[in-house]
């Protein structure tokens, strides 16, 4: 038992990442997830198939049997930390820490993490701008929500994530056609079922941008570390999906200082005590609102545009503050080089993939690229995108300026509507 292993629950999207950063910090990756091995994502299934990972299998939506499964890895090896993979299992984390005796958020402060109308509570509270907002069920009377929130109004299930039935309405018939489809057809992510506690707000208008950084330090000494603001590009209305991140974001000043200032508050707010953090915001006449927080590495490559230009690890940053490590002297460059961003696929219209190999070569060589996917199969039907799940690929990548990311970014899209151009009948 002389080597140190760190448990990383349910790593998906940026959370992968936690795996090699566990690696690279000389300790042993211990992996737990309630999908068998050939399901995780292919770093993860590659560092456990290589034997330098080690991976159990449990029902990570059943807090029990996650403890038990931890009291059990702690028996067999030195465990000195728990750090959560993805946005559904900060809450597990917290609780399973508090249970292993190891650091970890409070189980106290998770519930306003993961539960998006105490956290707009609290935020409220601390005197962060947050839209109106009322908490409903898919049996609500559209006109008493209407009454309390407005129009436009935004709905939301209160624990989800990547966008998923997140709506924009305009009238009341349209928020009745909403809580009818998502009462009819609820969605299961990752077996947790979301949609039937709901978020309805007040719409807010501005460009959205998250921070990304990390917390060090306890108490009165707790000090928030920026580490980037990032630029956030959504696909057309009534939908949000995330269509692309730019770091750095292309703001002023005074911007940028409003939006630091907010997630300082908004991070003490949360009781966000360790860890990296995640905050997105949309920036209006009156200053940021505050649209949501997570507790955890921000998703859809972000954190790999960070390091790209600002040459943190945030990985590392966040196993260095679960495992009680001490941070690095230097973290980011003085200044950012050049630009990053992610373009994740869509279409406008229905159409088919006529030759995923074909465009995922052309990709590839667009220059400054860091990675390329292309999800869709040959002949694969492809729809305008409305979550994470229906976005068909992703390029991330570099250049030396922003123009240049532009230029990179609209190439990619002109290889993608070239791929996809064989139209799905009408009605089909």
């Amino acid at each position: 038992m002389s080597e140190q292993t760190v448990l990383v629950v349910e790593p998906n999207s940026s959370g992968s990442g936690l795996v090699f950063a566990v690696q690279r910090l000389g300790l042993r990756p211990h992996v737990f997830d309630r999908k068998p091995v050939e399901q995780l994502p292919a770093h993860v299934r590659m560092a456990i198939d290589a034997g330098w990972a080690d991976y159990t299998r449990t029902e990570i939506r059943d807090l029990e049997a996650v403890i038990e499964a931890g009291r059990d890895l702690a028996a067999r090896t030195r465990l000195v930390a728990v750090v959560p993979g993805y946005e559904y299992v900060v809450d597990t984390c917290a609780h399973l820490a508090r249970a292993l005796g190891l650091p970890g958020l409070a189980p106290e402060v998770v519930d306003a993490l993961r539960d998006k109308a105490l956290m707009k509570a609290e935020l409220a509270a601390a005197g962060v701008g947050v839209a109106r907002n009322t908490l409903l069920g898919t049996d609500a009377d559209p006109a008493a929500v209407i009454a309390k929130v407005g129009l436009p109004a935004v709905l939301k299930p209160v624990d989800g994530s990547g966008s998923q039935y997140v709506r924009r309405v305009d009238s009341a018939a349209e928020l009745a056609d909403y809580l009818a489809e998502v009462r009819e057809h609820p969605i299961e992510d990752y077996g947790k079922v979301l949609g039937p506690s709901l978020l309805a707000e007040t719409y807010v208008s501005g460009p959205e941008f998250s921070v990304e950084g990390y917390v060090e330090g306890a108490g009165d000494a707790l000090r928030v570390h920026v580490l980037a603001v990032t630029e956030k590009h959504l696909g057309p209305e009534p939908t949000f999906v995330e269509v692309g991140h730019v770091v750095e974001a292309a703001i002023s000043d005074e911007q940028r200082a409003q939006l630091v200032d907010t997630v300082h508050r908004a991070v003490r707010a949360l009781g966000i005590t360790v860890g990296c953090f995640h905050l997105e915001a949309r920036l209006t006449p009156d200053g940021p609102f505050v649209m949501e927080v997570g507790a955890r590495l921000g998703g859809d490559r972000i954190p790999w545009l960070v390091q790209a230009v600002w040459g943190a690890d945030m990985w590392e940053l966040a196993v260095r503050s679960f495992a009680g490590l001490p941070q690095p002297a230097t973290v980011t460059r003085t200044a950012p080089r050049g630009a990053a961003g992610v373009r994740f696929f869509s279409v406008q219209e229905p159409g088919r993939m006529d030759d995923p190999a074909r465009l995922l070569e052309r990709l590839l060589r667009i220059e400054g690229c860091i990675e390329a996917e292309v999800t869709a199969e040959q002949g694969q039907e492809v729809h305008h995108a409305v979550d994470l799940h229906s976005r068909f690929g992703h390029i991330a990548i570099e250049a030396p300026s922003r123009a240049a990311l532009d230029e990179r970014i609209a190439r990619a899209d002109r290889y993608v509507r070239e791929a996809v151009h064989s139209a799905v009948p009408a009605g089909h």
